[in-house]
């Protein structure tokens, strides 16, 4: 059972990474642009790699590789969006249910992966969770179901990049070993944050955050944030090591349970993250993680 104790472990770091990316771009004001930018500079610790695999592939190879760090980069900068709207148990939820189905699409079209019978019976369980997650109640006057939907569209988008840069991730690594794989992704990253600084105004935003007083520990957190991340692919990788990929896929709904947790604990401190929790919501709420959790249980089966 070692695996189920790393698997928690893994979601749980995955599930903080979270809060910490809401305080980054709710806390400490940081413009979504900004904070994608930021992640994608980090990418240049790859150059650490190259002495330990690292090599030079077909250009058809480097140019799918290069092409998933800017689906990366605009996954997190629409996720920071959603974020940045409204409630992060909503914003993560819904990507989460969005993103696999999008996986299986480009995987179909891309890299030829067929579908079975029950990865369809998933989408229809994942389409129904993303519905009950996202769907306004009465409660939400005309302006609040307007931040809602606006906010489920940038879920959305980041569940569609997410995907893009799982599958381009995917085609990768099938091509080259995993070192250079990884290594060629994050430079892709990386001139993604160059081509950011292109646009005047989103180089303007970036300036102005450098030269913002820092309130409390604001670098800190973007490196916290960044390793906790990080760990959390790793326990996630070497739980696949050791026991089936569907079980460790299937306990992904633990990460939505652990923010939906943390958030209700922690909205008491910090007021970005204070969400109402009616009983309404929060019966919906709970509802949507356990389809979520059966959806990616089927489709990985």
């Amino acid at each position: 059972m070692f695996w189920l104790y790393i698997t928690i472990i893994a979601y749980l770091l995955f599930a903080l990474a979270n809060i910490g990316d809401k305080l980054m771009v709710s806390k400490y004001q940081t413009k979504p642009i900004v904070y994608a930018f930021y992640v994608g500079v980090l990418g240049v610790f790859a150059v650490l790699l190259i002495p330990f695999g690292v090599v030079i592939p077909s250009p058809v190879h480097i140019f799918w590789a290069l092409a998933g760090g800017p689906a990366f980069v605009l996954a997190l900068y629409f996720m920071y969006q959603a974020l940045h709207l409204g409630e992060t148990t909503r914003a993560i939820t819904i990507l989460g249910g969005t993103s696999p189905i999008f996986t299986f699409i480009f995987s179909l079209f891309f890299i030829s992966e067929s579908l079975k019978s029950s990865e369809f019976f998933a989408f229809a369980i994942l389409v129904a969770a993303i519905i009950i997650i996202s769907w306004p109640t009465k409660d939400h006057d005309h302006e609040s179901k307007r931040v809602l939907k606006k906010q489920a569209r940038y879920a959305l988008y980041a569940g569609i990049f997410f995907a893009a840069s799982y599958v381009l991730a995917k085609y990768t690594y099938t091509h080259q070993p995993f070192v250079s794989g990884f290594f060629w992704i994050r430079i892709g990253g990386i001139l993604t944050a160059l081509a950011i600084l292109l646009v005047s105004k989103y180089r303007h935003f970036v300036k102005e955050d450098l030269k913002k007083p820092k309130k409390g520990n604001k670098a800190g957190l973007l490196l916290a944030v960044q390793i906790l991340g990080g760990l959390g692919v790793v326990g996630q990788s070497y739980a696949l090591a050791l026991t089936s990929a569907s079980l460790v896929n299937a306990l992904q709904a633990i990460q939505y349970a652990f923010i939906f947790l943390l958030t209700a604990l922690l909205g008491k401190k910090y007021a970005v993250l204070k969400e109402k929790f009616t009983r309404p919501e929060i019966i919906r709420k709970i509802i949507a993680i356990i389809l979520i959790g059966l959806g990616l249980y089927f489709l990985t089966l």
